[in-house]
């Protein structure tokens, strides 16, 4: 079979499209092929708008909200809707984020929904969003993160360029720390400058053993959603954003953006997804996550094969030299020299210390 053209090898439809073209497809591969097309190209067509953003709250911050409707009402493409899913709320909780969408522009707060959600863990916010949504792309975060002017127009521009892909950008950190301000509002403080700690580029291969890609630096087609099902893990304590990513850039691919648009936010002394949830549950989701992915069939981009070999005469080498190390160590030689080395660990001990000493002296020795 002749090889997958490395541009097209990265999503499920290219998969297809490469069955149909072999001589000896089938009839039905082709009628498998124009069905997958016609649903993947008509989901999005009775969208109202490009973006569906899904702003997921507490209403427990109600400054860093502030600062997150902002942002979306500076972006320089206003093509999008937002869905304000205020999970957990009490009474109070929602009344502050209904008075701070309520405060809004008028041409921005006609394109607000406020919705209320209870039960389920950090996930059932955004399945019920998806339900909900009018955009031909969804794209998700919370209330104390900060997307730049560009953020929509960008996703825009990579999916014009690269349909049907999942779209990702770049994203910096920044941390913070909470505070109190004047009148016994609710602060905070930035305790450091942005940094660009993430890769410009998705890494497939990186991606597997950890999220190395903020939530809020994707664009996820509806699709993904509408004609291949997926829906969140509510059964995930944390790490519902790296599933999604997984799953979905193993369907579809990804288009990267290679542009800043976003900063996560690292809390310090105050509540965050790292502090609200131990060490059992983070290891139990990032386990389930890892676990699902290995029970399914999984779709490579070109080059796919060729990594795999060098990942795999990487692990021979070290192999050999844990080998050659081991031998090393039990070899007659290695403990007939012990006390040289004993000798000369002294020996560089006593010199470091008379060095020391010696410094000393003639620092005090200085007029």
């Amino acid at each position: 079979m002749e090889r997958i053209p490395a541009a097209r090898a990265d999503s499920l439809t290219a998969l297809f499209h490469h069955i149909e073209e072999q001589p000896a497809s089938s009839r039905g591969a082709h009628r498998l092929t124009d069905l997958l097309t016609v649903e993947l190209s008509q989901a999005g067509a009775t969208r109202t708008c490009f973006l569906t953003v899904v702003l997921r709250t507490q209403g427990r911050r109600p400054e860093t909200l502030k600062d997150s409707l902002l942002c979306l009402a500076g972006q320089t493409s206003q093509d999008f809707e937002v869905l304000v899913m205020c999970h957990h709320t009490d009474p109070a909780e929602q009344q502050i984020v209904e008075e701070l969408v309520a405060a809004q522009p008028a041409s921005f707060r006609e394109r607000i929904r406020v919705v209320r959600v209870g039960g389920g863990r950090r996930a059932r916010p955004l399945n019920e969003a998806i339900e909900l949504s009018r955009g031909r792309y969804l794209s998700f975060f919370d209330d104390d993160d900060l997307v730049f002017g560009n953020w929509v127009e960008t996703f825009a521009k990579i999916a014009e360029r690269e349909p049907g892909k999942l779209v990702r950008s770049v994203v910096a950190s920044q941390k913070a720390h909470h505070e109190s301000w004047a009148g016994g509002k609710d602060g905070f403080r930035h305790t450091s400058w942005p940094r660009a700690e993430y890769p410009a580029t998705f890494d497939q291969f990186a991606h597997l053993r950890m999220n190395f890609s903020p939530f809020m630096g994707w664009a996820f087609p509806v699709q993904l959603f509408t004609v291949l099902g997926l829906r969140f893990d509510e059964e995930l304590y944390v790490c519902e954003d790296w599933d999604m990513i997984l799953r979905g850039s193993l369907l579809l691919g990804v288009a990267d953006a290679g542009e800043m648009t976003a900063i996560y936010r690292r809390w310090e002394g105050r509540e965050s997804s790292y502090t609200a949830h131990d060490q059992t549950q983070w290891q139990a989701s990032q386990l389930r996550v890892s676990a699902k992915i290995d029970e399914h069939v999984v779709l490579g981009r070109g080059g796919t094969v060729a990594e795999i070999v060098s990942l795999l005469n990487d692990r021979d080498e070290l192999r050999r030299v844990r080998g050659d190390l081991d031998a090393l160590l039990r070899s007659r030689g290695f403990r007939y020299a012990a006390p040289i080395r004993f000798a000369m660990r002294v020996a560089d001990f006593g010199r470091r210390k008379t060095q020391g000493l010696r410094a000393r002296v003639a620092n005090r020795s200085r007029p």
